[in-house]
């Protein structure tokens, strides 16, 4: 199966009728290939999105990044229904064309241990997106204000062929636990980052592996971007059972699955998105949710959609005359918040896909964490209908309320006061935090504007807390200039009771030499452990605060060449989706994003306290 990846939208739209007016011909500027038919498709099909002019899309002249493969998995990926005018040899033609390299079928081996000592877990282990069932991002270990001199880089871990590192880590005892975008778990020693074992999968993980043990035996969750959980062996790396969720052709899985009680939680997400813009596509038929399956062996427990009603056909029709199916979409891609008191899970919801917006995106889900079914739910606002239709010229496939895609991305945040009461925190792509109130049916508490907002956020992975205050990065990345007013990219502190602002980081601006690529912004998920935050930008730098004050502690420049750490091609870029880990004298951040026209780069690293 093809490793579908994320990365190129809009990599090959439709055919030449659609772009007409829009049209950008190479001239030879771009690419030093002879082959004129993929050059001529290159101009007629893909270069109206990627010269510069669409949100995400990257623009052509960093392709050369890429590997022809990766091109060619994502034209039979997210773009297979765009590039569907085109034969299998063309498609390989044209990717060879626009990376200016050859298919390849063999990627460099990684660094295999030589002697593997047994794996050892440990009972402080970090070992989910969250650190904790109510996702506070925040935990305990030796790393404080105080010892950050001592704080170095030990070692790099290259993914091989990768262009994106977006798998979060998951430590415990000497190991780790991660994915990579060419389909692969791994489990890397902790202290010379070496591979324990390496086992093939069918897609991307695009999130946190879970380690989880049970009965005395240790196992790993994961999901991927086919649509498939997975539950492998953590000593061996055998894989137990593979449950495929594609109950819709377009399902993903973004945001890490949740394992609480021998239950997994699946977020579901979907690229139907994209598949909006295809005049030729029937739009649009996905639901979001969560379902529940047994930790045991997979099977399906409970399955609740984040729009209770099926998709049905509106009465009206596309410009190709395909029917417009309403309500759909609104995805879930966020990792469930388990909230044990009130017998109920938490996730946030995203846009829907056509118009009418359906009541339940942009909004946050309580579930019932037994049986299933919305408990309650809180809109933060409606009418957000979109998709990739929306940028397009001819406007092609755009819902009637072409919304701003706003979608609650972080994943919620339950604390519990001095006083006994509980907080439900939410944040969103608008720029907003929330404060609701889980035992008033999600009654809102307050909400504190601190983003212009964006695609990108806004609030967009993830925020923290201390169970004081709540930290939040924000991105305002804004790719088309379509959200007014100033930009406030940087890591802001909110008192958690009354959502007032206590302090503010602007990070420096040092993207002039790397162009449209670079951006400061935060919006990659903040950790938090003792006294500090660690934060991590689109330029891929990542910073060290102070909880009290905010003030800058240490810094470090991840978009840089560290092939000198390994024996092969190793590179940083953008920090994005995925946070800083923590974990006892570690501290652990992957670099390299190419998404949406983002920087490239293919590292884990792994910071130490070194005497």
């Amino acid at each position: 199966m093809q490793k579908i990846l994320l990365i190129l939208l809009l990599i090959a739209i439709y055919s030449s009728s659609i772009y007409a007016s829009s049209t950008v011909e190479d001239e030879g500027g771009l690419f030093t290939g002879s082959d004129k038919v993929s050059g001529k498709i290159f101009n007629e099909s893909c270069l109206g999105c990627h010269s510069g002019g669409t949100p995400r899309a990257p623009h052509a002249t960093t392709f050369s990044a890429m590997s022809a493969d990766y091109i060619l998995e994502t034209l039979y990926g997210v773009m297979s229904s765009q590039a569907s005018h085109l034969t299998d040899k063309e498609k390989v033609k044209l990717a060879e064309y626009i990376s200016g390299s050859p298919i390849t079928t063999n990627l460099p081996e990684p660094n295999f241990c030589e002697k593997n000592s047994p794996i050892k877990f440990s009972n402080n282990s970090y070992t989910q997106w969250g650190y904790d069932r109510e996702n506070t991002r925040n935990t305990s270990s030796n790393i404080d204000s105080q010892n950050l001199d001592k704080l170095k880089l030990k070692w790099v871990f290259a993914f091989p062929g990768a262009t994106r590192s977006r798998s979060q880590p998951s430590v415990s005892g000497n190991v780790i636990f991660i994915g990579d975008q060419n389909a692969h778990l791994y489990a890397l020693d902790r202290d010379d980052g070496c591979v324990r074992w390496r086992t093939k999968i069918q897609g991307e993980i695009r999130s946190a592996p879970v380690l989880e043990k049970i009965n005395g035996k240790y196992f790993v969750f994961s999901g991927d971007y086919e649509g498939n959980v997975y539950k492998h062996d953590a000593i061996t790396g055998e894989n137990l059972w593979t449950k495929s969720l594609r109950y819709h052709p377009r399902v993903i899985l973004t945001g890490s699955v949740r394992v609480y009680d021998n239950v997994i939680y699946v977020p579901l997400s979907s690229r139907e998105w994209a598949d909006g813009a295809n005049p030729d596509y029937e739009c649009c038929s996905f639901r979001g949710g969560v379902m529940a399956l047994s930790a045991e062996n997979g099977d399906e427990l409970w399955r609740t959609y984040s729009i209770p009603v099926p998709p049905k056909h509106t009465g009206k029709y596309n410009e190709s005359g395909k029917k417009i199916l309403a309500p759909s979409g609104v995805p879930v891609w966020n990792s469930p918040t388990v909230d044990i008191k009130r017998n109920l899970i938490y996730v946030g919801t995203g846009e829907s896909y056509t118009s009418p917006a359906a009541d339940t995106s942009d909004s946050i889900l309580a579930i019932d964490k037994t049986k299933g079914g919305i408990v309650w739910s809180f809109q933060a606002q409606t009418g957000d209908a979109w998709n990739m239709g929306c940028f397009i010229s001819s406007g092609s496939g755009c819902p009637e309320e072409n919304g701003p895609d706003w979608d609650f991305g972080a994943s919620t945040i339950l604390i519990d006061l001095d006083d006994d009461k509980s907080i439900l925190f939410g944040g969103r792509k608008s720029g907003h935090v929330y404060a609701l109130d889980p035992d008033q049916n999600g009654k809102l508490l307050w909400s504190k504007k601190i983003g212009r907002g964006g695609f990108a956020g806004g609030v967009h992975w993830g925020m923290t807390t201390d169970g004081k205050s709540i930290f939040a990065g924000i991105s305002d990345k804004n790719y088309i200039n379509k959200f007014p007013g100033p930009a406030t990219p940087g890591v802001y502190s909110l008192d958690a009771k009354t959502g007032s602002l206590n302090w503010k980081f602007e990070p420096q601006d040092r993207c002039q030499e790397f162009g449209s690529a670079c951006d400061r912004g935060i919006s990659a998920a903040l950790s938090s452990t003792n006294d500090i935050i660690i934060a991590a930008g689109m330029d891929g730098w990542m910073y060290i605060l102070d909880n009290a004050s905010g003030n800058l502690l240490w810094e470090f420049n991840t978009n840089a060449d560290f092939s000198e750490y390994t024996d092969t091609k190793a590179y940083g870029g953008t920090i994005e989706g995925l946070g800083p880990v923590i974990a006892g004298n570690n501290l652990f951040i992957n670099s390299g994003y190419q998404y949406g026209g983002n920087m490239p780069g293919n590292v884990l690293l792994n910071f130490e306290l070194l005497d």
